[in-house]
């Protein structure tokens, strides 16, 4: 896990409440009660286009309007305060759960959505999010761990997302997992999980991102693992600009320990940002002809560039008593050493995708084999090998020269 030094205690913020039902202002101000979020000022009517006629705005951190009463309303409101007050954090409040009205608001520049009921734990999220905007609380960037297939159809998806699971329980640090697949991602599939906001939302709006926008596109895996999925829609995208993925991922780094990439079918510059940010680079293959062949070009690419140092090859789907190719014939096609050999278990891999629980929340040679990548990515010593009833091998460590039965 990287370091992160610590940063003294961030203070109180000053709150400003715009809600004309006196209802929602009740609730609200009981359930900042107590919080180091501080109502100092309460607006019962939403305020007219010129901002300065409401006294006191400026001496506020952070604006929570009420779109409840008039959403149209509102979200001008919300879109007035954030062009006139740009280092302003707003968040918008609702009774009710409305992808279609957190889409509005979050386009009006809204940093934060808060639902009923506000929990104490999600008024101490909120509140770490805003104030850790100061420069002041920023820590070491997290390592990037990049998945990228040889060809389609290796298992790079299953293994990234299960992966991040996997790094998530190992590490017990914050994790993310992004679906670089625009077209047909299924990492969020992949973890029983149904996305609103996708990764093409933050690129498609690169102006604006920032930790609290990007925060608002996120959803969580019960694990705790957090998750910028593709859309659900199928979509052609083409980046708008160049600098959209470097800025996202930059944001990523500063947020999270580790951030796990599936690069599923992007190409060009935001390919080869990810290929240059990474800190490792996890190279899918099988014991395929076609597979290989492409493996061993894309190896040979990266060493032009200085990104084979950082470079881990991962055999899926391996087992060595099936196919006509074997290990020995498949590292001379490489041209280098494997690294990560994971089973061959597609019944095991189709009943996860068919049941929608990952395979890392259950054992099985595959999740075994993922824990030991996981180990290793978080620097953790790895588990000593057993051997199974079955006699079914695989090994992990680039360390080790010959299967190990567990």
């Amino acid at each position: 896990m990287p370091n992160t030094p610590e940063s003294t205690k961030p203070s109180a913020l000053s709150v400003a409440l715009i809600a004309p039902d006196g209802v929602h202002r009740r609730s609200i101000t009981a359930a900042l009660a107590g919080s180091q979020l501080t109502i100092a000022r309460e607006y019962k009517t939403y305020p007219p286009d010129d901002l300065s006629e409401i006294a006191g705005l400026d001496g506020c951190d952070v604006v929570i309007v009420d779109l409840d009463h008039d959403a149209e309303q509102a979200v001008r409101v919300i879109e007035n305060i954030c062009s006139h007050r740009v280092s302003m954090t707003v968040m918008a409040y609702s009774s009710r759960n409305d992808s279609d009205l957190m889409r509005r608001s979050m386009q009006a520049g809204a940093r934060e959505f808060l639902i009923e009921p506000l929990l104490p734990e999600t008024v101490g999220e909120v509140f770490s999010r805003t104030s850790a905007r100061n420069p002041g609380t920023r820590k070491a960037a997290g390592k990037m761990l990049v998945f990228v297939p040889a060809k389609g159809g290796v298992g790079v998806t299953t293994l990234a997302g299960n992966f991040a699971l996997a790094l998530t329980k190992e590490s017990g640090a914050r994790v993310v997992v992004v679906d670089m697949d625009f077209q047909l991602g299924e990492i969020a599939l992949g973890l029983g999980l149904t996305a609103t906001f996708s990764v093409v939302d933050a690129l498609m709006n690169a102006s604006r991102l920032d930790r609290d926008f990007l925060s608002t596109l996120l959803i969580r895996h019960s694990s705790g693992l957090a998750v910028l999925a593709s859309p659900e829609n199928y979509t052609f995208f083409h980046s708008p600009v160049d600098e959209g993925a470097d800025k996202l991922f930059r944001i990523l780094r500063e947020e999270f320990d580790y951030v796990v990439v599936d690069t599923g079918t992007c190409h060009g510059h935001i390919q080869q940002t990810l290929f240059e940010m990474a800190d490792k680079l996890y190279l899918i293959a099988e014991m395929t002809f076609p597979a290989l062949r492409n493996a061993r070009r894309l190896t040979s690419y990266l060493s032009t560039m200085d990104g084979s140092r950082q470079l881990e090859v991962v055999l899926n789907r391996f087992n060595s008593r099936h196919g006509e190719i074997d290990e020995n014939s498949a590292t001379k096609a490489l041209g280098r050493p494997v690294n990560w050999r994971v089973p061959n278990g597609d019944a095991v891999a189709r009943a996860a995708e068919d049941s929608g629980v990952p395979l890392a929340m259950k054992d099985s040679p595959i999740t075994r084999a993922l824990v030991q990548m996981a180990k290793a990515a978080c620097g953790k010593p790895l588990t000593p090998s057993k051997k199974a009833a079955k006699g079914f091998s695989f090994f992990g460590s680039r360390a080790l020269s010959t299967p190990v039965e567990i």
